[in-house]
C-alpha cells in the first residue's frame, strides 16, 4: 500500500514556539530571505547578465525595488508566493517564469508553508531599447 501526501497542499504550517516561523514573529523587517550570487557582471565574464538564487523563508519577502537600467527574469524552482510587479500582483509556483521590465518596481512574498526558491537573471539595457 503507497501512501503519498504533498506537504504544500493543504497542511497546516507548524506553530510550535520552535519552529522558524514562531522565532521570527514579530519582527521590524518583512524582508526575510538568502540570495546567493551565482554570475556577477562585476566580477565575471560577462558585462551585461547577473545570474542569482533566492530563497525567501516562511512569513518572509524580498526587499523591494526597481532598476532603470536592467530587465529581470525569475523562474520559481519551489514553494508558492505572490509576485508584485508595479500594480499587479499574481501567485506563483514551482515552474512559473516572470519577466520585470525596465524600470518597474517589484518583490516576491512566500505565501506557503515551503520556503520560495528561484533563480533570478538580469540584463543591463542600452537605453534604446525601452
Amino acid at each position: 500500500m503507497k501512501h503519498v501526501v504533498n506537504v504544500g497542499k493543504e497542511r497546516e504550517p507548524d506553530t510550535d514556539e520552535r519552529s522558524l516561523r514562531a522565532r521570527v514573529l514579530p519582527r521590524e523587517k518583512e524582508v526575510l530571505r538568502d540570495t546567493y550570487y551565482l554570475i556577477d557582471r562585476k566580477k565575471g565574464p560577462s558585462k551585461r547578465l547577473t545570474c542569482g538564487y533566492t530563497i525567501i523563508y516562511p512569513t518572509g519577502t524580498t526587499t523591494g525595488h526597481s532598476h532603470s537600467d536592467m530587465e529581470e527574469i525569475y523562474y520559481f524552482i519551489s514553494g508558492e508566493g505572490i509576485m508584485v510587479v508595479g500594480e499587479d500582483r499574481f501567485p506563483v509556483k514551482a515552474g512559473d517564469a516572470c519577466y520585470v521590465p525596465p524600470g518597474q518596481y517589484h518583490t516576491t512574498i512566500q505565501t506557503g508553508i515551503l520556503p520560495l526558491a528561484f533563480v533570478w537573471n538580469t540584463c543591463l539595457i542600452d537605453g534604446d531599447e525601452m
